[in-house]
């Protein structure tokens, strides 16, 4: 991941989202998102080394591949509830922004629920001699 190319990209997303602005604030929204989504899918295309290093990590541990998806999940959770929420918030509307920031919290801890589970049973059986 280039992450200098990213930051000079953001900043010439910046510099021209306060142009679209004062022009047309609708047209800027929809520039925001597009932007956004560059940088996310610039982001996610230096994800497969982390993904074979995570692999890799629960390989060495001995815990089943049910448990590097969760934490992707977790992972997708998390980007996509900040990514709304900072659009809500850049919009005017932060109750919104924080209802969803509330449900994204719900989802994550349903999504890492296995976890918990597994956790709760290694514990059990160390205490159950």
């Amino acid at each position: 991941m280039d992450i200098f190319g990213i930051a000079v990209f953001c900043i010439a997303a910046v510099m021209l989202l306060k142009l679209l602005g004062s022009v047309n604030p609708d047209v800027r929204t929809a520039a925001a998102l597009l932007a956004a989504a560059v940088v996310g899918a610039k982001a996610l295309g230096g994800i497969s080394s982390l993904t074979s290093a995570a692999r890799e990590l629960f390989a060495q541990t001995g815990l089943g591949g049910e448990y590097i998806a969760v934490v992707f999940k977790a992972l997708g959770i998390c980007f996509i509830t900040q990514l709304t929420c900072d659009c809500c918030r850049d919009n005017g509307e932060n109750a919104l922004a924080s209802q969803l920031e509330l449900a994204g919290k719900a989802a994550l801890l349903l999504t890492a629920m296995p976890m918990f589970t597994a956790a709760a049973e290694v514990i059990r059986s160390l205490l159950i001699f």
